[in-house]
C-alpha cells in the first residue's frame, strides 16, 4: 500500500515537471513564432538576420574545432593530395599538385598544371598512378581546373573545405604539395593578407583573359614553390581554405619562394568547381564593363565604361564614385569585384550607390557574362 502510495506521488510529481516544461515549451514557442512573424514582416530585415546568423554558426564552428598539430594535419591528409603529370602537346612536361575533392575521383588543381595538355597523370601517395581526364572546361579567371581518375586509393578522401571568408590574417596556414618534385612536402606559416587582386597578366595570362584579374586573393608567407601548385592550403583543422597557385618574384627574376606566396579562396572554389563538374561544365563570371582606378580609396571610382555593357546599360557614367553595392560599403574599386564574386552571378541585379558630382543617386545593374573579348 504504502509501495502504491509512493507511485502516485510520484508520478503526480513527474506530472507537475511536465506541465511546467509544456508551458515553458508554450512559451517559448509563442514567443518564437511571434519573433518569426516579426521577421517575416520585413524581407530585407530577414535576410540581414539570416545572414548574421550564418556568420555566427561559422564563426563559432570555428572557433569550437580543435586545433591540431601539424603532424596531424599531415597524416589526416596527405593521403588525399597528389602529383600531378601533364606531358604537353609541345613535347614539355608539367608538374604540379592536386587533392581529391569527391568520392568520384574528382582532383582539384590549377588551370595552369594541366592546360595545352596531351596526356595527364595522377601520382597518389603509395605510389599508385592513374590517368586523369579534364572534367568541364578549365577556368582560366580563377585558374581552377577539375581532373578524374576512374580509381581513388581506399585512403584518398576527400578533402572538407571551409569558407574562407571568415579567415582572418595572422591564421596559421599549412600547404602540401610536390615542389621541385619533393613528393608530399609540408610547409607552414601564416595569412599574410586577405583580398589581394592579381592580374592574370602579371601571371603570363595574355589578353583577352589577361585583362582580368583574380580576386579575393589570399596572401601567404608559407613555403611554396613549382610543384606546389593545385595544392591544397589547409588552416588548423585540416579544412582547406585556398588552392596555392602562384608566388611573388619581385624584380629579381627569382624562380624559388621568396617570401610571399598566393592561394585561390575557397569562396571561389566552392562555386567554380560544382559548375565544372555539372552538366553546364563552365563557370560564367559575373562582369560589369567598367574600368576603376584600384589607388583610389573613397569608393570606386568609374574611369571608363564599355558601351553596351551592364555598367552603360544601369547609367552609369564616368567620374561616379561607387559607395556602396547591395548596402553593403565599397572603399575601394576591389571591395566591389570581390563582393560580386563571393556572392553573385550573371545575371543577378544589384543595387549601387553612387555619388555623382555630389549627389547620391541609386542605380540598379543587372550583371552580365564575362566577356572573352578585349
Amino acid at each position: 500500500m504504502n509501495d502504491n502510495l509512493g507511485n502516485m506521488k510520484s508520478i503526480a510529481a513527474l506530472a507537475l515537471i511536465c506541465v511546467a516544461l509544456a508551458s515553458g515549451l508554450a512559451v517559448v514557442y509563442f514567443d518564437l513564432k511571434a519573433d518569426i512573424a516579426t521577421l517575416k514582416g520585413d524581407n530585407a530585415n530577414l535576410a540581414s538576420e539570416v545572414e548574421q546568423l550564418t556568420h555566427l554558426f561559422e564563426e563559432s564552428h570555428v572557433n569550437q574545432t580543435y586545433n591540431l598539430s601539424a603532424v596531424e594535419i599531415y597524416n589526416q591528409t596527405e593521403p588525399s593530395v597528389v602529383l600531378v603529370t601533364n606531358d604537353q602537346t609541345d613535347g614539355s612536361t608539367v608538374y604540379g599538385t592536386g587533392f581529391v575533392y569527391d568520392t568520384q575521383g574528382d582532383i582539384i588543381t590549377n588551370n595552369h598544371v594541366i592546360e595545352n595538355e596531351r596526356a595527364i597523370t595522377v601520382t597518389f601517395f603509395d605510389g599508385s598512378t592513374e590517368t586523369a581526364q579534364i572534367v568541364g572546361t578549365p577556368d582560366v579567371y580563377s585558374d581552377l581546373a577539375l581532373i578524374n581518375v576512374n580509381k581513388l586509393p581506399a585512403q584518398s578522401h576527400p578533402l572538407l573545405i571551409r569558407n574562407s571568408t571568415q579567415l582572418m590574417v595572422g591564421e596559421p596556414v599549412y600547404a602540401i604539395g610536390n615542389p621541385f618534385l619533393l613528393s608530399s612536402s609540408m610547409t607552414s606559416g601564416i595569412v599574410s593578407q586577405l583580398g589581394r587582386v592579381l592580374q592574370l597578366s602579371s601571371l603570363g595570362v595574355p589578353a583577352p583573359e589577361g585583362n582580368y584579374s583574380i580576386v579575393d586573393v589570399i596572401q601567404i608567407d608559407a613555403p611554396i614553390n613549382p610543384g606546389n601548385s593545385g595544392g591544397p592550403l589547409l588552416d588548423s583543422s585540416g579544412f582547406v581554405i585556398g588552392v596555392t597557385f602562384a608566388i611573388e618574384t619581385g624584380n629579381t627574376g627569382a624562380t624559388g619562394f621568396i617570401g610571399i606566396g598566393y592561394a585561390v579562396p575557397s569562396m571561389l572554389v566552392l562555386r567554380v568547381i560544382p559548375a565544372l563538374k555539372s552538366a553546364v561544365g563552365h563557370y560564367y563570371h559575373p562582369w560589369v564593363g567598367i574600368e576603376y582606378n584600384p589607388t583610389y580609396t573613397d569608393g570606386l571610382h568609374v574611369a571608363g565604361i564599355t558601351a553596351g555593357g551592364p555598367a552603360d546599360n544601369a547609367g552609369l557614367k564616368v567620374g561616379d564614385v561607387i559607395k556602396k553595392v547591395d548596402n553593403v560599403q565599397v572603399n575601394r574599386g576591389d571591395d566591389l569585384v570581390i563582393y560580386l564574386e563571393r556572392y553573385k552571378s550573371p545575371g543577378d541585379t544589384v543595387s549601387l550607390t553612387v555619388d555623382r558630382g555630389g549627389s547620391t543617386i541609386t542605380k540598379m545593374l543587372t550583371l552580365g557574362i564575362r566577356q572573352t573579348t578585349s
